[in-house]
């Protein structure tokens, strides 16, 4: 057990005018650094220290003390060591130190370190500069100081340019030496690059203008003498992507100052490498190259490389199935999502595709027409293929641009997705193929969508779908997949998107004819128990007037559905229980038993695209910390003259006026006994639930559910009440 005595013993070495001493007390606070023993110090050390009050000047039993007494050790051995190196044992034990105060299990509060680590980056940066054999130890002890938040604000702006500096410079001298292939300089190399990338990453505020100007000399020179590809020419694309992210919408015209010193590698490695990491940090560069784009002619150049890889990649898509390409082949138990690098590559697409349809190119108005007539004809040539991967890239295209985009070429583009939309369905019966099915499936939902999102401000006006030739083909599109429901109905994935779109070309009043043959409800999706898609659709069809035909004919109907959607309500399945199920099933209830339910508005959405993305995967290796920041800082970070001028307006939150359905009018002598037999269901439920422990997300949700049923029943009731009153006066 470590006492006092012990660690008075190790600072009394360690403060020794005598080398021999120091050097004694350095091999001494590792033996206690070492094993079991460990523990004991370190937490004696770690309560110390989070006894210090704030400003309170360090007593020697603490850690601050001790690394400040580690950090003189270290300058006396270097300047005693003129004529050899110095001991690599000092820098090694200062950096075992500060990684055991930092540690959680011991330090007894949250920044043991603070009051000395302004002092300590001033002088891992002299040791830096000055001894090349710390500079591995010394890069460690750097990276793990950078990652706090707290200690990084401590950095002076003038030491922190010349890290930055340094290890450009470093970085672009291994690189420039034509001995960099033996192993212990790349090693050297890439540990620079590290620490490198954490500068970047974790800067302790803006970035001065002189120290931007040599960041982007600096990667220009680097990348003068990159060639292959590898581990080391891939970190080098992170620390640009990291860059761009941190610094770009202040760099202006010098972001492409990179892309002119990197495009030859990455278009050259783009579609030859097998290294899945590396296409990932090439996609995710150019995405954040084309966000920077300020105006439509600026970085014309960069959308026209992007789209001629971009179309090569998305042809390629039967690769992709087969597992044969960079991005990870789909699996059975995965059909219908998206790798991470599947899902990064069609977010590129759709934005390469956006700004090669908006007139990017250089050119007189005619070069500029006849290119975007190329690419839109290009994208629908693959929509009417029903190519899967173009139709992922369409779907995030409408998502995310669709206000921008001119609305003929949305028109233009549905016109060949519906004419093409029987061919499509045979053709995956046949081939029992589905993955180009379920995409355009997907399209035609993002493309109906689009009703529900409006905008004063937008391009595209509600009754330029309400025409008769889009009628026309949402009506060809229902009458398709009516009667091709039955030769896909097991493979669930397809009869989902297929459910979800119909249900919302009857929500968004895009075809008068909504008819459901008798066959299809006897469907096993429809009899066992549904879906969520199956409970959206039932909710959406039996809640719109002039979709039912004979009411009464289909009593029988109603009753199977509603004792088969009833049979949803299970308190012992967890998987049932979800946010999309607390809505849509009481929706689905009230419609049936009904004809109207009251929730209507809170579930336009309800197949988003981000449910597409593996979820196993995105848990496992996609989004780590500093790749889920990436993404969420991509979400708004697009620097065109035509994004930035719209900020102000679309700052404004306005709610749009929700569309007027008329619900059914079920005679009494129907809707009485379906909304007896569903309230009987729902209280024996009720009573037979026996009290047992389950997680607080299922409590929620149970309480939800059942709060929806309430709510679903009073507002029934009540508009029953103010039909059967005002009916007679009017």
């Amino acid at each position: 057990m470590v006492t006092s005595r012990d660690v008075q013993e190790i600072v009394s070495k360690l403060s020794s005018d005598r080398a021999k001493a120091r050097e004694e007390g350095i091999k001494l606070l590792n033996m206690w650094l070492e094993g079991e023993r460990s523990i004991g110090f370190c937490k004696f050390l770690g309560q110390n220290t989070a006894k210090l009050k704030p400003n309170e000047i360090p007593q020697s039993e603490t850690w601050p003390f001790l690394i400040k007494l580690l950090t003189q050790c270290v300058i006396s051995e270097i300047s005693t060591s003129k004529r050899r190196s110095p001991k690599l044992i000092f820098a090694k034990t200062l950096r075992i130190v500060i990684q055991r105060a930092e540690d959680s299990k011991f330090s007894g509060n949250m920044f043991p370190l603070l009051s000395v680590v302004k002092s300590l980056f001033s002088h891992i940066f002299n040791v830096l500069k000055n001894v090349p054999s710390f500079q591995s130890e010394y890069g460690i002890i750097l990276r793990n100081l950078l990652v706090v938040r707290d200690y990084r604000f401590h950095i002076k702006k003038d030491i922190f340019s010349g890290f930055i500096l340094f290890y450009l410079e470093k970085v672009e001298t291994i690189l420039a030496e034509k001995s960099n292939t033996q192993h212990s300089q790349k090693e050297d190399i890439f540990r620079s690059i590290l620490t490198l990338h954490s500068l970047l990453e974790n800067p302790p505020g803006d970035f001065a203008d002189n120290l931007r100007e040599d960041i982007v000399k600096g990667f220009v020179k680097i990348f003068s003498y990159i060639r292959d590809e590898g581990k080391v020419s891939r970190k080098l694309i992170e620390c640009i992507n990291t860059y761009l992210l941190k610094d770009g919408p202040n760099l202006s015209c010098e972001s492409l100052e990179i892309h002119e010193a990197v495009q030859q590698f990455v278009f050259r490695c783009w579609l030859t490498t097998h290294d899945k990491g590396l296409k990932d940090v090439l996609v995710l560069y150019a995405r954040l190259q084309l966000n920077l784009i300020r105006g439509v002619i600026d970085g014309s150049f960069l959308v026209e490389q992007l789209l001629d890889v971009i179309c090569k990649e998305l042809d390629q898509s039967n690769l992709y199935i087969a597992g044969t390409s960079w991005s990870d082949g789909v699996k059975d138990d995965k059909f219908g999502t998206l790798s991470s690098s599947q899902y990064n590559l069609v977010e590129l697409a759709a934005l390469v595709l956006y700004r090669a349809c908006a007139n990017t190119s250089r050119g007189t108005a005619t070069e500029k027409r006849v290119k975007t007539e190329s690419t839109a004809a290009r994208l629908k040539e693959a929509l009417i293929e029903g190519k899967w991967l173009w139709n992922a890239a369409f779907c995030y295209l409408i998502h995310n641009y669709y206000t921008r985009i001119n609305k003929g070429l949305l028109t233009d583009w549905f016109e060949g997705i519906y004419t093409s939309f029987e061919r499509i369905l045979n053709d995956a019966n046949i081939a029992h193929a589905y993955d180009g099915l379920l995409w355009t499936l997907r399209s035609l939902q993002e493309l109906s969508s689009v009703m529900l999102l409006s905008d004063a401000h937008a391009e595209i006006s509600l009754s330029s779908f309400t025409s008769k030739e889009f009628d026309c083909g949402w009506q060809l599109i229902w009458s398709h997949l009516m009667h091709a429901l039955p030769t896909f109905s097991n493979v669930t994935p397809v009869v989902d998107a297929a459910l979800a779109l119909l249900g919302s070309i009857i929500s968004n009043d895009l075809t008068n004819k909504c008819l459901v043959p008798h066959d299809v409800w006897d469907l096993r999706f429809f009899k066992r128990t549904p879906s969520v898609f199956a409970l959206y659709f039932i909710a959406c069809y039996f809640s719109r007037k002039g979709s039912q035909g004979d009411l009464r004919d289909i009593l029988h109907l109603r009753k199977s559905l509603l004792r088969a959607t009833l049979g949803s309500l299970s308190w012992n399945e967890s998987y049932l229980l979800n946010d999309r199920m607390v809505l849509l099933l009481p929706a689905a209830v009230y419609a049936l038993c009904a004809g109207s339910e009251p929730f209507t508005q809170f579930y336009k959405e309800i197949l988003p695209l981000n449910s597409f993305v593996d979820a196993t995967e995105v848990a496992d290796d996609w989004i780590k910390v500093d790749e889920y920041d990436h993404e969420r800082q991509l979400e708004n970070f697009e620097c065109s003259v035509e994004v930035l001028a719209n900020i102000d307006v679309d700052s404004n939150m306005q709610v749009s006026p929700s569309r007027f359905h008329q619900s059914v009018r079920l005679p009494r002598q129907l809707r009485e006994p379906l909304l007896h037999e569903m309230e009987a269901y729902i209280l024996e439920v009720i009573a037979d639930h026996k009290a047992e422990k389950k997680p607080l997300s299922d409590v929620f949700f149970i309480c939800a559910l059942l709060s929806n049923l309430i709510y679903g029943f009073h507002v029934t009731r009540y508009m029953i009440f103010l039909t059967m009153f005002y009916h007679p006066l009017s």
